[in-house]
């Protein structure tokens, strides 16, 4: 891909940014173009190592980093995602309400270990360390995931939501195990995410290099029917499996050297690869938000009314429920709001099955209120809530026009959704 496409590609997203923003439906697909486009200015790489549990993920990163920062252990470690990029020495944990906190790396399996913050019950979003890992210099970011197939379930799916974020993914395979039907499922799902595949196999320390030889074909010829790449084809002769010990270090430095070699002269490429399938999935979860909207405003009357006066009956409890208005000393945090509106996007999602979208701002997460602040703010936040579900939904609208004018809308913004759509599949291909 040439300049002229990144330009495209740039021009294209931005494009569909702004369209969606006109809508109060797509607030949540807006911001998430939103953090492409300024993916796209960075031109900042993320490649997340992912697979199954206790295949070597966390001890590759380590032998990657030349240090053992993050925690490995016999059972399943990782319950949160760890996003490493390269600066001074420092670890910061983000929860999922905005705070942010400052934890020395010895300390980091309190937040990131299964055992110590099991199913994630601290609200950690995810832990972001800085380290001067030589691999990292050139603006890499490196993402530890949680492995996927355990009983945990919320592992599977944070390592699934970071997978889409992603424009690079280590793929971990290991010897002891050939691939099973976790790891194909959980490939055929990301590989419409990432703009680039490295598959690490590990453990290659226990068996001798015929079985080595013999295992490595084996996983070619799967991988590339799972990836539904022709077999003797240009990208099925990309498709790079590099044997490593991720405990003895061997194969790490040829794992490194392929993937720097890429982001030294296919950067661009993967970047736009990366984003184009990124925006082809949010276009489709649009097209699917506005069938659920569609469903909404079909339902039977008795049922379309029930819901909206829970959702009232709902807001005006939390209302009751707000602290009595007084001055004073700031007691109350500004995270306690966002956890409120997580609540509030969870209940929408509930009762008509739509993304009502919060931004959770962790620069003034922190911030201390008063009372009356606090009280002043959330009630805002209910009546902002009620108003805009009203209009989104033109409850008790009356006005045949408007609500035929509404629908003739949707479709016009689902035929420029399908227009859009074609131009990032003749990107990709």
């Amino acid at each position: 891909m040439n300049t002229q496409t990144t330009t495209q590609i740039q021009k294209t997203t931005k494009s569909v940014q702004q369209l969606f923003e006109q809508y109060e439906l797509c607030r949540l697909q807006a911001n998430q173009i939103g953090t492409l486009v300024q993916k796209l200015e960075r031109q900042e790489v993320t490649i997340a190592v992912i697979g199954q549990f206790k295949r070597g993920k966390t001890s590759m990163v380590n032998s990657i980093l030349g240090n053992k920062y993050l925690p490995v252990g016999i059972v399943p470690i990782t319950s949160a995602v760890t996003r490493i990029t390269y600066g001074p020495d420092r670890s910061t944990v983000y929860f999922q309400n905005g705070l942010r906190e400052e934890v020395p790396a010895g300390e980091l399996h309190e937040y990131i270990s299964e055992q110590e913050n099991p199913d994630n019950i601290r609200g950690v979003a995810e832990v972001e360390l800085h380290t001067e890992s030589e691999f990292l210099k050139d603006g890499l970011v490196l993402v530890d995931t949680p492995g996927v197939g355990s009983v945990h379930e919320n592992n599977s799916k944070s390592a699934y939501e970071f997978a889409r974020e992603s424009d690079g993914v280590i793929f971990m395979l290991s010897v002891d195990s050939p691939i099973n039907q976790i790891e194909i499922d959980f490939l055929k799902k990301v590989k419409q995410f990432a703009g680039k595949f490295y598959f690490a196999v590990n453990k290659i320390d226990t068996i001798d290099e015929e079985e080595l030889e013999q295992f490595l074909a084996y996983c070619n010829t799967l991988i590339c029917g799972i990836l539904e790449l022709e077999p003797g084809s240009e990208e099925a002769e990309a498709v790079k499996l590099i044997p490593i010990s991720a405990k003895k270090g061997t194969g790490i430095e040829k794992l490194t050297e392929v993937i720097r070699e890429d982001l030294l002269y296919r950067a661009a490429e993967i970047m736009n690869q990366s984003v184009s399938h990124k925006m082809i999935e949010i276009l489709k979860n649009t097209k699917a938000q506005i069938r659920s909207y569609r469903e909404v405003l079909k339902m039977a009357p008795n049922v379309f009314h029930s819901r909206f006066k829970e959702i009232h009956t709902f807001l005006e409890q939390k209302q009751e429920q707000l602290p009595a208005p007084e001055d004073g000393t700031p007691t109350f945090l500004r995270a306690k709001l966002n956890e409120e509106k997580l609540l509030l996007s969870a209940k929408v999602r509930e009762l008509f099955g739509i993304e009502y979208f919060y931004y959770v701002d962790r620069d003034d997460a922190a911030e201390l209120l008063t009372a009356t602040q606090y009280r002043d703010e959330l009630k805002a936040t209910y009546l902002e809530l009620e108003k805009t579900l009203d209009a989104i939904f033109m409850y008790k609208e009356e006005n045949a026009y408007t609500v035929a004018r509404r629908i003739e809308d949707l479709n016009i913004l689902m035929h420029q959704i399908d227009k859009y759509g074609r131009k990032y599949e003749r990107i990709i291909h």
